[in-house]
């Protein structure tokens, strides 16, 4: 039958807050990077937290109609490309991109 709604609660909560902060972390990071348009670097940072919401609400759906379990594979796929393009730019920008003088 899925999971209860007490675990679903807590687990939801420990997942959304948890994930939000490392990526309130990495988007302060990657806010910093040079030569991307502002308007690209504000959607990046924005569509973590669009996938995390999508993930979460997944689990809740899917306790009720597992025909949804799918959006947990979108959800987490989602945050988890918008990590590494956030860590891969700024890892790159930080470490190997070569200093103007």
């Amino acid at each position: 039958m899925g999971a209860t709604v007490d675990s679903l609660t807590r687990v939801s909560h420990i997942h959304l807050f948890g994930i939000a902060f490392i990526f309130i972390f990495m988007g302060y990071i990657f806010s910093m990077a040079v030569n991307i348009k502002e308007s690209i670097k504000s959607i990046v940072i924005a569509i973590p937290f669009g996938f995390i919401l999508i993930d979460i609400t997944s689990w809740w759906v899917t306790s009720e109609y597992p025909a949804f379990a799918w959006l947990t594979i979108i959800g987490g796929f989602g945050y988890m490309m918008a990590f590494a393009i956030m860590w891969f730019v700024s890892m790159y920008q930080m470490w190997l991109m070569p200093q103007k003088d």
